[in-house]
């Protein structure tokens, strides 16, 4: 009868520890595994595993210990991502002239200076992937959603033209902050170009009061302040809107709330 009471004991505690929640990372690969019922990616994370042009997405799943992250990208070789690349090329090679233009003038400039004082004053700088400009901006965010778990909750400032917007969360979340894609323009300072913003969701987990919202100036900018608590993490969600939106609305937190860290 002890050995009966014993097993008995031990299968309950075994049941215990199979009953305890898993890690966060894992709790949130299950939560949008069944949103993205895409293929996976090769080991480079450049193409989808299964090969070809058939699938428009795949998704580079969390594989070292240590990672948070969950990328989903367009795969290369589907004719509308390539479609997607063809168009944006004209406006992206248009934006790079633009730049080594004035990338080159400023160099003239720093040499005449040079000649008539014997010192550059001047900065020069070369050409970047921030010179692609507004269409470059906007297909690397189609083309793309990441999702990265992260610890806490933090306050953060973003440059936008629309108001983030607060909401009560559901199924485990407590608050969600939205950004939709949207096209801004500083008014001021050395960049006054229209730039592309992704559109991005953060989910905010624990114990935490309302986020707010502030308007910093004239400008395109806000500033988030969220509390920070102890039991507070955040999944951030950036990019394809589409994708972005269809997480939101099928996928139950509720689960990654009640994970391990």
């Amino acid at each position: 009868m002890r050995a009966v009471l014993a097993l008995a004991g031990l299968l309950s505690f075994g049941g215990a520890l199979l009953a305890q929640p898993g890690s966060r990372i894992d709790a949130l690969v299950a939560a949008v595994r069944p949103a993205l019922p895409f293929p996976a990616a090769v080991a480079d994370g450049a193409t989808p595993a299964t090969g070809g042009a058939d699938q428009k997405w795949f998704v580079v799943w969390p594989s070292d210990p240590g990672d948070t992250s969950i990328v989903v990208k367009a795969n290369p070789l589907h004719p509308d991502t390539q479609k997607a690349g063809a168009t944006a090329e004209g406006p992206i090679q248009a934006a790079i002239i633009r730049a080594e233009r004035k990338a080159q003038a400023a160099y003239e400039r720093a040499v005449d200076e040079m000649k008539r004082t014997g010192k550059i004053n001047a900065e020069l700088s070369g050409i970047s992937l921030e010179d692609e400009g507004i269409a470059g901006e906007r297909i690397d965010a189609e083309l793309e959603l990441t999702i990265d778990l992260e610890p806490g909750a933090r306050s953060f400032e973003v440059i936008s033209s629309q108001t983030p917007a607060v909401a009560a969360g559901t199924t485990g979340m407590t608050w969600l902050v939205t950004i939709p894609a949207n096209s801004y323009r500083e008014t001021s300072g050395p960049d006054t170009r229209e730039h592309f913003r992704a559109a991005e969701a953060r989910l905010f987990f624990g114990a935490l009061p309302r986020p707010s919202v502030s308007r910093r100036d004239d400008r395109p900018r806000f500033s988030v302040t969220v509390a920070q608590t102890t039991d507070s993490f955040t999944i951030m969600l950036r990019g394809n809107e589409q994708l972005l939106q269809g997480l939101l609305s099928t996928v139950d937190w509720s689960g990654v709330a009640r994970a391990n860290p």
